[in-house]
């Protein structure tokens, strides 16, 4: 098993600390789109995932 070296990059760490590409969009999306709603997330145009 090999060790892979984290980056030092601080967007790459606030990614993995963060989660996954929906968690993202949905942060992104509550203060900027004024989504509030579950159905929102689902009729936006990225296509979120109901298992979410």
């Amino acid at each position: 098993m090999s060790t892979r070296e984290k980056s030092g990059c601080p967007i790459n760490l606030s990614l993995e600390l963060i989660g996954d590409r929906w968690t993202l969009l949905i942060i992104r999306d509550m203060p900027f789109a004024g989504k509030r709603h579950f159905r929102e997330f689902l009729q936006s145009d990225e296509g979120i995932s109901s298992r979410t």
